[in-house]
């Protein structure tokens, strides 16, 4: 019996589809209630481009691999597990803000990639090294100075 492996070009779709469908599940959770709203300018479109930006910066977890396969395995895996990222990001903020906390400068963003990125890690290599911790702090950057910073 042959060992089934999958191709990764399917790997490579799943993470566009699951990169894409964010993008549009994040925007439309901003639009929808912003819509109508005076005094605010917000259009789907823009709300999607600026998602889909943070959405593909989850693919530099494949950045440091050198064989394509695992490189294909993390990102999939990692984008399998935002959900998880965003739980632990809600609740990250709840408890700075319950602690009286009102600007976390970007943490939040840390903890939403840290998540993913340690457990694709854990579950492709079987360990976590610093690696996922350096990459979910680039990610806290980039993603705070992209929300942060007018361009």
């Amino acid at each position: 019996m042959k060992n089934a492996r999958s191709s990764p070009l399917s790997h490579l779709a799943v993470a566009l589809a699951l990169t894409v469908a964010y993008a549009v599940g994040a925007a439309w959770f901003y639009y929808a209630p912003a819509r109508g709203e005076p005094n605010l300018d917000v259009t789907f479109r823009g709300l999607f481009i600026h998602f889909l930006f943070l959405s593909f910066l989850f693919w530099i977890v494949a950045i440091p691999e050198k064989k394509p396969f695992p490189a294909l395995n993390l990102l999939v895996l990692t984008l399998l597990m935002v959900p998880a990222g965003v739980v632990a990001s809600l609740l990250c903020l709840f408890a700075l803000s319950g602690a009286g906390l009102r600007e976390t400068y970007g943490i939040e963003y840390v903890v939403l990639a840290l998540v993913p990125f340690a457990v694709a890690h854990k579950l492709v290599k079987g360990r976590v090294l610093a690696v996922p911790f350096i990459l979910a702090v680039l990610y806290g950057i980039t993603a705070y100075l992209w929300v942060n910073v007018p361009w």
